[in-house]
């Protein structure tokens, strides 16, 4: 095998697929990238965790056709650290993997692995695709994903995905808060869809689908996104979503007006203090937030914040890095929270939708 191709558009290629690479893996040649080359002047690159997949596909110069596995984040590495133009990639059916650039000062040799030890991907069909609107579906993830955790499994270890006639709703939650969100959109099904998406799935889809739109399609087993010259396949995580519109309050008593960024200063400051629970006393009296935290070992930090409120007095301890989240990834000046007393849960939202309702509850801490 043998092919030329440019450098960055090569290396920002194998940029997308280093997501898909495990620290950690029972199988070595999970931890590689498989590379092809076609006559007609393709170049398919396949990465799988056996979780999710992901193949796309750049045009380069094939001087002759063949297939190789190779360590994928070594390649990449390499391949970024290269001198700009033309980089020569050849491989003499003895599994190293030669690179130069085009004036032969950098040579590397990397080994690689068989080709045809490496696992199928899934097949796709798009051909009763549906449509999604890529900027919306990525406002989505931006709002829910960061509540998954890394150690979280089955029901818990993604986002719920519902996609109706009329709406679109994305929902998570780590059995403390609750992320939703929703945006006025359709598809052409007829009948609602609801798949459970994995936290690296919605990662993965960040990427691959920024700036272009996604087609969607799935089978008993996958999901299947394809943005452009990319398929990113998933294995679908069947298991039973919890109830998470149970949680969510019919109606709060109080509402509290004030501006997310001076919260969001505010609140960095009052967290320097570390402590086991990152517990901070929010307080709402009339026209102000207090914000308290007291450690024997550490000190005391109190602050207090002009807002718009004038119900009863109202104190419940959060953990404050969980309301940080939430401020991170509002895009609007002013944000509203929602509460009926100090007990139950509290529900933090943007004033404005920006075309996408968003809605964060969390419960207060017992301290």
């Amino acid at each position: 095998m043998k092919i030329f191709v440019e450098k960055s558009i090569f290396s920002n290629e194998l940029k997308l697929f280093q997501g898909i690479f495990e620290k950690k893996t029972l199988m070595e040649i999970l931890q590689n990238i498989k590379v092809t080359a076609f006559e007609n002047g393709v170049l398919e690159l396949t990465a799988t965790d056996l979780e999710i997949g992901l193949q796309s596909s750049v045009k380069v110069d094939v001087r002759e056709p063949g297939s190789f596995t190779v360590n994928g984040r070594d390649f990449y590495d390499l391949i970024s650290r290269m001198p700009d133009g033309p980089v020569e990639i050849s491989e003499n059916n003895d599994l190293q993997i030669v690179i130069n650039n085009a004036s032969k000062t950098s040579k590397y040799k990397l080994m690689g692995m068989q080709s045809s030890e490496y696992p199928n991907l899934p097949e796709s069909d798009f051909s009763q695709s549906i449509h999604l609107n890529s900027a919306k579906l990525q406002s989505m993830i931006n709002k829910t994903y960061y509540i998954i955790s890394p150690e979280m499994k089955f029901n818990l270890g993604g986002a719920l995905l519902s996609l109706g006639s009329e709406r679109w709703e994305m929902a998570s939650t780590d059995g403390h808060r609750l992320a939703f969100c929703a945006v006025d959109e359709s598809i052409s099904t007829g009948e609602s869809l609801e798949f459970i998406v994995s936290r690296k799935t919605l990662l993965e889809l960040l990427k691959v689908g920024e700036d272009l739109d996604i087609d969607f399609a799935f089978d008993k087993n996958n999901l299947f996104f394809k943005a452009g010259n990319r398929v990113l396949s998933a294995r679908i995580i069947d298991q039973k979503f919890p109830n998470y519109r149970a949680v969510i309050p019919e109606s709060t008593r109080f509402k509290a007006g004030l501006n997310a960024e001076a919260l969001l200063t505010t609140l960095r400051r009052v967290l320097v203090f570390k402590t086991r629970n990152n517990g901070v006393f929010f307080r709402f009296d009339k026209g102000k937030l207090i914000l308290e935290r007291s450690t024997p070992e550490k000190g005391e930090a109190h602050e207090e914040l002009q807002i718009e409120y004038s119900g009863d007095d109202i104190k419940a301890a959060f953990n404050g890095h969980f309301v940080l989240d939430f401020l991170t990834h509002v895009e609007t000046e002013s944000i509203e929270i929602g509460m009926n007393d100090g007990e139950n849960s509290f529900v933090f939202k943007p004033v404005s939708s920006q075309g996408v309702d968003f809605i964060y509850v969390v419960m207060p801490l017992n301290l």
